[in-house]
């Protein structure tokens, strides 16, 4: 067995503009619990890079690169090879934020060129402080959908927080994260260490 299948590559696309969130926190939950059950973990901080909306380019499955040239084909490059993707996203006027509906929408160019998702299993994560969290993770959802030539297994998880920074001390959101990993974990073939 190589290193690669004994240790899976997951790749967060968190797509939060508050490096210290709600969304970031339970994200980390979610990946602490897969590096501990030996999967490399890594994240793509959305609200860091620059990525800017799709232009509708008609001739995108013509083009080498796409002629933004900005953050997205590393973003978008990270996320399509790894072996389980975790999307995360707060809610924002009831849908995903404006950062995660950039990366989603950008990923027409690999839809263009026939590249998919590698992924084993994806996890999707959402947290509101109201209403809309249905929305976003079938969005979320919709995206795995889109971007995949075959099924894959997707696992939910979504919360509410009233404030920034309330999930990082809520026991029970960050459970859930845990658990979503969790579910995450076995798919991919890992186990406790």
């Amino acid at each position: 067995m190589s290193t690669h299948e004994r240790h899976p590559s997951v790749v967060a696309v968190i797509g939060s503009p508050r490096p210290a969130g709600n969304t970031v926190a339970l994200a980390g939950a979610a990946l602490d619990e897969l590096a501990e059950r030996g999967a490399r973990c890594s994240r793509v901080m959305l609200g860091e890079l620059s990525i800017a909306p799709c232009r509708a380019h008609d001739a995108c499955g013509e083009f080498a690169a796409c002629p933004l040239g900005d953050a997205a084909a590393g973003a978008l490059a990270s996320a399509f090879a790894a072996d389980g993707l975790i999307l995360a996203s707060p809610v924002y006027y009831e849908n995903v934020s404006a950062q995660m509906k950039a990366f989603m929408d950008r990923s027409v160019f690999q839809f263009s060129h026939g590249v998919w998702l590698s992924a084993k299993v994806v996890g999707l994560l959402a947290v509101t402080a109201e209403t809309g969290l249905d929305d976003a993770l079938d969005a979320m959802a919709r995206y795995v959908a889109l971007s995949s030539d075959r099924e894959i297994p997707v696992v939910r998880f979504g919360g509410h927080a009233d404030a920034a920074g309330d999930a990082a001390s809520d026991e029970a959101l960050l459970a859930g994260a845990r658990a979503m990993a969790g579910e995450m974990a076995e798919r991919l073939g890992l186990s406790r260490v």
